[in-house]
């Protein structure tokens, strides 16, 4: 498997190429009057852009990620890259996106919310000086996310469980991170309350039947890693075991799906989807084998290892799709493909 140093150069490429392009567009918004169809810009000056709302926010984040690189240092993109991130990100700009999710409070819940948040946790803690320089912007519109989660969680009856943007696991694990990150406790104590809500009873998950054709997340797997993040050491030795008992590296959902149409922007999700669950498996495998050593579980120990070696073969197709020409493809899988390259070089190092 290749390296992530590999994709920098063109997974920058692929970012910078989407933030600076303002159509096709997807308006994913309730018009309430005639006056509410205008250009995107107008609504989103910094994230009208790369085709929709929420994958525009993580094609920046991706892009800030990939400028934390040795490899960006001395790029011919580099300076372009901070000149068009500070234009987006200007104190003027996230304002007006902050405004827009509190007058619109259920719009981009939780998906958009979260890559928000993931946008600012990067900014923040980033060691260039021009992006870092940008933190108090990015924070008024993740402020404005934590403040949004606090007052619809406990209006929640239950999860969604699909796997596609509405996922409710998928969405929390980044925000709850990132509120962890920036110290609000708060917020923490509000997801952490619902997400044992939620999950806390699910067990022996059900992999072989939950996929659809238009996946791009596992619902399973978007559970277990939220639940790895709040459950203690205790809880979790007995939680994650039972909850995955289901999932053998035979599984169908360790088993990437064809694509058939790639022109097809809902089947492309499948790209995704092998990103995705690899990128689950890099983070719970290792969990489930240190649960298994203490346990002196030899079943458990070679589940994990078994896991693992579905990775490569998962991430593949979308690696390749995510510099592709079709922009139904190429407008968002290089996130989670930088993501998934990253596990990949921590969990074989």
């Amino acid at each position: 498997m290749s390296q992530p140093a590999d994709f920098v150069h063109p997974f920058a490429e692929v970012a910078l190429s989407n933030i600076t392009r303002e159509y096709p567009y997807a308006s994913h918004h309730l018009a309430r009057s005639l006056a509410d169809i205008v250009p995107a810009v107008e609504k989103h000056p910094a994230f009208g852009n790369s085709y929709d709302w929420h994958s525009s926010v993580h094609m920046h984040y991706l892009l800030a990620s990939l400028l934390e690189t040795k490899e960006a240092q001395r790029a011919s993109w580099r300076e372009r890259a901070i000149e068009v991130l500070s234009s987006h990100l200007s104190e003027e700009n996230m304002l007006a996106e902050a405004a827009f999710l509190r007058e619109n409070p259920s719009w981009e819940r939780p998906y958009g919310w979260a890559w928000a948040v993931e946008l600012n946790r990067v900014v923040n803690a980033s060691e260039v000086d021009e992006l870092r320089a940008l933190s108090a912007n990015t924070q008024v519109l993740a402020d404005t996310v934590f403040d949004l989660v606090s007052a619809w969680l406990p209006k929640v009856a239950a999860p969604v469980r699909h796997g596609v943007h509405s996922n409710t696991a998928f969405g929390l694990r980044r925000i709850l991170i990132g509120a962890r990150t920036a110290g609000r406790d708060d917020v923490v104590d509000v997801i952490a309350g619902a997400a044992r809500r939620f999950y806390a009873e699910d067990a022996a998950w059900n992999f072989v039947q939950e996929r659809s054709g238009h996946d791009f997340l596992s619902p399973g797997l978007c559970e277990a890693d939220l639940l790895a993040e709040i459950l203690t050491e205790d809880e979790l030795a007995s939680w994650l075991p039972e909850f995955l008992s289901e999932l053998s590296p035979e599984s169908p959902a360790l088993t990437h799906v064809k694509v058939l149409d790639p022109t097809d922007g809902q089947q492309s999700h499948l790209y995704g989807l092998g990103l995705s669950v690899a990128a689950s498996v890099m983070r719970l495998a290792p969990k489930l084998e240190a649960i298994a050593e203490k346990s002196s579980h030899d079943e458990l120990l070679t589940q994990a290892k078994g896991m693992l070696t579905r990775v490569d073969s998962l991430m593949a197709p979308g690696l390749e799709a995510a510099v592709s020409d079709e922009y139904v493809s190429s407008h968002w899988i290089a996130t989670f493909a930088w993501e998934a390259a990253c596990l990949g070089n921590t969990v074989r190092s």
